[in-house]
Formats: structure tokens, C-alpha cells, sequence
């Protein structure tokens, strides 16, 4: 029996075959190098072009090799994702963003939530020890000073919150901007007296939230008596201590902003163990637009944070940098994203604007 002239493919014995970036390209009608730089997220591709290849690609259901890719570039393939302190659902869906935009670039991302030391520690052992191409981090007041030993020599991004100085690329919202929006919206009403009560970690969240709520009621030719201004625990606990604390002041406020997500229901907890009518009594915005919020009875006017396209912009970030496709390292590169204040039913007149309206 002769064999010089038989082929067999892998697709006629039943095996499928691998789909080469060779495939991609012919599919798509466009060139091998044009294929490489969408993969890779290079910005300079055409629309039409990056969609023709976004699309054969999932037509064909091609996976990069990620073995090969790793032994000759010399990289892993995986990014790791650290959410440091305290977790809300908005780090539960940023993380997502960064998940996703991992897939569509052929990286997968190892995540890790350090709620004590011990477990930060844990996990930058193990993002070491996976030899991660980066470290994208959502940092605490207090993470373990490992952490940032280890972003010293990994490619590092920061996400949501900053260790201080910006010396590395970072993912911000725009929260000067978020808050003055907020105040914007208080004072059309006809606020005056307008209080803040806010996380007391020293996190870049909370120093620009308070700065921005501060620069807009300057603008506004509005005072802020110290009194108005109440920190306390990242929790229900102390939304509930911050509201009577606030309250006890003998200062009226006809309006308050909470920054936290974490501290509003104990706000919203505080109030109604008062009697107080949101908003006849005091109006209130908070923070995220989380599904508790919509369904509140009033609902919650809230500023609305970006958190999934957070996440993956930082995530995009991250494999720009280390494609080189974008920027130099050197140069850290600040991305604020801006948020959206949704208002709803819990802001209104104040008290005395009512009866003058009457």
C-alpha cells in the first residue's frame, strides 16, 4: 500500500484543528501584522479594520498560544488583581471590567481580596510565585509595605485609590469633579447647609472627595462650618455614629453627602431612627448606584461611579504597557473617568424653600 500522496487533516479524523493567526488574517481579509496589533490593543488600527478582525476572531474561536507566546517574549500571560481593605460590590464589578478586558487581549488575571495583612501578604506571595506579568492594585491606608516592595520591580497600576504620590500609571474617578456636581445640584435646589460625612482612612478617595466638596462650596460663596464635616469607619456602624454625631451638632444641615457606599444605609438607618423624612426633613446623596439604592423608598440620588470601566481601563492600561504599545513606563499617566450624578428622590427643597413656595 503506497501513502506518498495520502493527506489526512486533523479535521478529517474528527480532530479539530488549531486556528493560526494566519486564519484570523485571511478571514478577516486583512494582513498578519494587522491581526498582531488588535490582539495586542496597538491604538493605531482602523475601526472597520479592528472590528473585522474582533469578529473573525470570535467566528473562528481563536486562543492565542500562550506557551509559545510566554517562551518567546519571556512573559507569563497572567496579571494579578489586588483589592486591598475593605470590598463593596463596586470592587466586585470593577474586577470584572479588569477580567474582561484580560480575555480580550489573551491574558487571564489571578484576583486576590487582602481584607487583613495576612492575606495581602498571601496573595503577593503567589502573585511572585506565578511570576505575573503586572500587578494591578486597589491599595489601602495600611497595606502590607510588601505589596509596594513588590510593585517596585512588577509593572504596577493602581486602580480606584492611590498610595499617595501618582508614580505609577493609575485609574482615578474624576472624584473632585463627582462631588462638585453633587453640590452643584444641592445648591439649585436651594441649599445652604450642606454637611459630609466620609471614610477616615487617609485613601486619595476620601482626600479628593473632601477637597472637592470643599472647592465647590467656596466656589458658591458657601462656609462649611468644621462641625458639618463627620469621618468615620468604612461601615454601617459608622454611617450610623457620623449621622447622630452630625445631628447632635446643634448646627443645622438641610442637606448631606455621604462618599461611601459602605456608610449610607447607616445613614439612611440613623434617619429613620429620628423620624426624619428624606427629603422633606434633609435631603441626601450617596455613593454608587447599587441595586438598594434603586429600590429605597425614596430612591437614593447617588453619584454613579464607572467601576467596570474602571476596571478595564486599567486592565487595557496595563497591557499597553507592557506591549509597549502606547507609553514609556517612565512617564506615570493619570486616567480620571468621570461619574454620573443620578438623581432621583431623595434631594429636594429645603424646608424653607418649601414654605416660601407656599
Amino acid at each position: 500500500m503506497r501513502y506518498s500522496n495520502l493527506k489526512i487533516t486533523l479535521s478529517e479524523v474528527g480532530m479539530p484543528r488549531s486556528i493560526k493567526l494566519s486564519d484570523v488574517a485571511q478571514h478577516a481579509g486583512v494582513s498578519v501584522p494587522t491581526v498582531s496589533r488588535v490582539l495586542r490593543g496597538v491604538p493605531n488600527v482602523a475601526a472597520e479594520l479592528r472590528e473585522r478582525v474582533q469578529h473573525s476572531v470570535k467566528e473562528l474561536g481563536y486562543q492565542p498560544n500562550r506557551l509559545a507566546k510566554s517562551l518567546r517574549e519571556h512573559r507569563t500571560g497572567i496579571i494579578g488583581y489586588l483589592s486591598a481593605g475593605n470590598i463593596a460590590t463596586f470592587h466586585h464589578i470593577l474586577g470584572q471590567g479588569i477580567q474582561n478586558a484580560a480575555l480580550d487581549h489573551g491574558y487571564a488575571v489571578i484576583t486576590g481580596h487582602g481584607s487583613t495583612l495576612e492575606r495581602e501578604m498571601t496573595y503577593a506571595k503567589i502573585f511572585e510565585s506565578y511570576q505575573v506579568d503586572g500587578l494591578i492594585i486597589t491599595p489601602s491606608s495600611n497595606s502590607d509595605p510588601y505589596i509596594e516592595e513588590l510593585a517596585q520591580h512588577i509593572p504596577t497600576i493602581e486602580v480606584d485609590r492611590t498610595f499617595g504620590a501618582y508614580s505609577r500609571h493609575t485609574v482615578l474617578l474624576d472624584n473632585y469633579t463627582a462631588l462638585g456636581d453633587a453640590v452643584d445640584h444641592l445648591t439649585e435646589l436651594g441649599h445652604h447647609s450642606i454637611g459630609l460625612i466620609y471614610g477616615n482612612a487617609p485613601v486619595s478617595t476620601e482626600v479628593e472627595r473632601k477637597q472637592g466638596f470643599l472647592e465647590r462650596m467656596a466656589h458658591h460663596g458657601l462656609d462649611v462650618h468644621p462641625d458639618w464635616l463627620i469621618s468615620d469607619e468604612y461601615s454601617e456602624e459608622g454611617g450610623v455614629r457620623a449621622t447622630h454625631h452630625l445631628l447632635d451638632s446643634g448646627l443645622h444641615v438641610s442637606a448631606v453627602i455621604v462618599t461611601t457606599n459602605e456608610m449610607l444605609a447607616g445613614v439612611v438607618q440613623a434617619l429613620r431612627s429620628r423620624n426624619l423624612s428624606i427629603p422633606h426633613d434633609l435631603s441626601l446623596i450617596g455613593m454608587d448606584d447599587t441595586r438598594w439604592a434603586r429600590m429605597m423608598e425614596p430612591p437614593l440620588t447617588v453619584i454613579a461611579q464607572p467601576a467596570y470601566e474602571m476596571g478595564y481601563e486599567a486592565c487595557r492600561l496595563m497591557i499597553r504597557s507592557l506591549e509597549k504599545a502606547e507609553f514609556d513606563d517612565a512617564t506615570p499617566v493619570v486616567h480620571r473617568l468621570p461619574a454620573r450624578l443620578m438623581v432621583r428622590s431623595s434631594t429636594g427643597p429645603p424646608k424653607e424653600v418649601d414654605l416660601m413656595v407656599q
